[in-house]
């Protein structure tokens, strides 16, 4: 198949057996066996000129994708027994990153040793080859098909206030009732303007008022818990606020929409191994 790829590729055997380094003789013969064996010719020769007949181009097509896969293949093991090395450059969603990602790091650094990992938290859309970015994880779908995307993990986005704030205002039953109350809450760019909830079986839209909002999940947690006014958090960032009553859900018959989170590395033909490794591993700490 390589031999075949290479006549077509330079017009001649004897430029393909110096470019593999065989003699031009040994080409000719396996081209020779290798249109035997397959019962078709697959170049027409001349004097002068040597070109692909149609079931020769057929062939040579279909061997550079057998070949690219064995090659493939190759790099997939090889790397397999190799140690993972170099620096990862990671980019995380703000929260994110601060609840989940980055506590998770040093688990993965003891396990390969040999890594070292930048991470920039932040909620700006990064270009991952212009700014050398291997890995973004993100809330959302998939918006450029250069990259491939990894679900991970994901979110539900709560209606919760302290219960300084329920003793002052109640527990609201409705949207138009919590639209009434002041709101402390993320807002970064577009995201967390509207949000999705499941009521009644049908998909409904809130639009969080603007009384306070902020550009960080944590500020607008610390503010929330103050007693001020409700806020619409992600579960990973109030889970053990709530199991301590130190906030409480509202709204509990407003089923919040699963938000999937990703992360997004380049297509490439060989995925380096720090960075497979890297996004088996968070498969494997938040996949569940």
């Amino acid at each position: 198949m390589r031999i075949a790829i290479e006549v077509a590729r330079l017009g001649s055997f004897t430029a393909a057996s110096r470019e593999l380094r065989l003699s031009a003789p040994s080409v000719s013969r396996i081209m020779g066996e290798l249109e035997a064996d397959l019962g078709v010719r697959l170049f027409n020769r001349t004097t002068r000129q040597l070109d692909l007949t149609d079931a020769g181009l057929e062939f040579v097509q279909k061997s550079s994708g057998i070949l690219e896969e064995l090659d493939n293949m190759r790099s997939v093991v090889r790397e397999r027994h190799d140690t993972p090395r170099g620096q990862l450059r990671v980019s995380c969603v703000t929260a994110f990153g601060n609840e989940c990602l980055a506590p998770a790091l040093p688990e993965f650094l003891q396990r390969f040793p040999q890594l070292a990992i930048s991470l920039e938290l932040g909620n700006r859309f990064v270009d991952l080859i212009e700014e050398h970015y291997d890995v973004a994880i993100r809330v959302g779908p998939l918006r450029d098909s250069s990259m491939v995307a990894q679900r991970i993990s994901s979110q539900k986005i709560l209606f919760v206030a302290s219960p300084a704030f329920c003793g002052r205002f109640g527990m609201p039953k409705s949207f138009d009732e919590i639209r009434r109350y002041p709101s402390v809450t993320q807002i970064s760019g577009e995201w967390g303007r509207i949000h999705q909830f499941r009521h009644l079986g049908e998909i409904v839209y809130f639009e969080i008022g603007q009384h306070f909002t902020v550009n960080s999940a944590r500020a607008g947690k610390n503010a929330c818990l103050t007693g001020y006014g409700y806020s619409l958090l992600a579960d990973f960032m109030i889970a053990k606020d709530l199991a301590e009553n130190r906030l409480v859900q509202l709204l509990p018959n407003y089923e919040p929409v699963d938000q999937p989170i990703y992360a997004f590395y380049p297509q490439r033909r060989h995925t380096p191994q720090k960075v497979r490794v890297f996004i088996d591993y968070l498969t494997e700490i938040f996949g569940s």
